[in-house]
């Protein structure tokens, strides 16, 4: 038989006026199934927020009218849906959209749909104030495409149009939803006990905005990916010893990734860390992620710890302040990772390096790492035993004391065509630079000096 796997997409929409509303339509938990397909639900979550004319939040109880029209103005009144006594705390609100008045593939058969919110503040189902219409975009169209016939697909692929039987999986065979309202979840904690990820029966977590104040462990084969680093954040105080993931909020296996999210670590004991990569983890990826350890007191903070194995590391910036023992943008203990478009920050206590190596030979590309504010402020330090080899291109390395230090451990440095302010100091090891010069744009040699 043919096989189809769909994959979740998320629509976030908002809306401004003497009421100012703002909304996030999404569509609930979809499984692909290789041996039969799940009919999709007729319920379009919307929450909002509502606002007087003065501004301030509105409390109380609301009549909120939804009408989908198939023009911005004027046009066809396609379906309408009522709400009395709708309940409005803080400004807040959560309706499933065709609870009352289904909804149907046949509304979203065409281009062009558009949703008319009107609110009635006097709750007496006479007094609407309408808002400009929001187009639709993909997600209620799954209405459609849960009915679509084989005769309606259009730029079929040669594999199903060949007349052969296709078996398959998507990328992800589940979509999990974790939201303060409206999802399956309310905490990603909760959301990872629930699932029972493997190499053919992966997860995609999606976390909507909000502040999650938690510690979580992403499963091997799972994706967590929030809303954007702006607007997802995960937070905790958590501390201990900062070689172990105890001391982390989020915690990556093998296998497992993170993007768009911004992770805290706000301990004021011990050493805190914002994320942990785990010994022997291979396959760990970070995608536009902001990584920050800046409790105000403990020992050491981390940005990143990385224990060990291989990640990859593209678009993410960790910064690191506040410990009294040193602070480090990442702490590299044996790890071989691969860094892009990432951005290091470290500054204050006794040590602050953006990148301390402990071992490991990672490779970084087009980044920025700047240490500063401390006793021994170091971009680059080497640290530990072992043959190393690190290697620097197209990059900034500013360090207020030493752009690179080894301190110990056999290392050998490789800068090339980059930015490199506050020199090389080789106390163990080697540092090559070439083509590489000072923040003046003067040349440096190649030591980096």
């Amino acid at each position: 038989m043919k096989t189809y796997q769909h994959q979740k997409l998320f629509v976030l929409v908002g809306l401004c006026a003497a009421l100012v509303l703002a909304a996030m339509i999404g569509v609930g938990r979809l499984r692909a199934s290789a041996l039969a397909l799940v009919s999709a639900p007729s319920l379009v979550n919307y929450q909002g927020h509502l606002r007087d004319s003065g501004g301030n939040p509105y409390t109380g109880q609301a009549a909120l009218k939804f009408t989908i029209y198939d023009a911005d103005t004027g046009g066809n009144n396609l379906w309408t849906e009522t709400y009395l006594s709708v309940p409005v705390n803080a400004g807040n609100f959560a309706l499933k959209l065709g609870s009352v008045t289904p909804l149907s593939a046949s509304v979203f058969d065409g281009t062009g749909r558009y949703l008319q919110l009107s609110v009635d503040l006097t709750n007496t189902d006479s007094n609407y104030t309408d808002f400009p219409r929001q187009q639709f975009t993909s997600v209620p169209y799954a209405f459609q495409a849960d009915s679509v016939s084989w005769s309606g697909i259009t730029d079929m692929p040669a594999g199903f149009a060949d007349g052969i039987d296709d078996t398959g999986s998507a990328n992800y065979e589940n979509v999990i939803i974790v939201a303060k309202s409206g999802g399956h979840y309310t905490t990603i904690t909760d959301a990872m006990n629930a699932i029972s990820p493997a190499s053919d029966n992966r997860y995609l977590v999606w976390v909507a905005p909000g502040l999650y104040e938690e510690q979580v462990t992403v499963k091997p084969y799972v994706h967590l990916k929030g809303a954007g680093m702006a607007v997802t954040q995960i937070s905790s105080k958590a501390s201990g010893s900062h070689t172990s993931s105890a001391a982390a909020t989020v915690a990556m296996q093998a296998d497992s990734q993170l993007s768009d999210v911004e992770v805290a670590n706000i301990s004021e004991a011990q050493d805190g860390v914002a994320i942990y990569i785990g010994s022997g983890n291979s396959n760990t990826r970070l995608f536009n992620v902001k990584a920050l350890a800046n409790g105000a007191g403990g020992d050491r903070h981390d940005g990143l710890f990385l224990n060990g194995g291989s990640a990859t590391l593209e678009h993410v910036y960790a910064q690191a302040s506040g410990g009294g023992v040193g602070n480090w943008g990442i702490f590299n203990s044996a790890s071989s990772p691969t860094l892009d478009s990432v951005t290091l920050m470290a500054s204050g206590g006794g040590s602050a390096n953006a990148l301390r190596l402990n071992g490991g030979s990672p490779i970084i590309e087009n980044s920025t790492l700047k240490a500063d504010q401390s006793a021994a402020a170091y971009a680059v330090e080497g640290t530990g035993a072992g043959t190393h080899t690190v290697r620097f291109d197209h990059s900034v390395i500013d360090g207020e004391d030493f752009g690179i230090r080894l301190s110990s451990g056999n290392y050998t440095v490789y800068v090339g065509a980059s930015l490199v302010q506050g020199g090389g100091n080789a106390f163990a090891g080697t540092i090559r630079c070439v083509a590489s010069y000072k923040a003046d744009y003067t040349a440096v040699n190649t030591t980096c000096n």
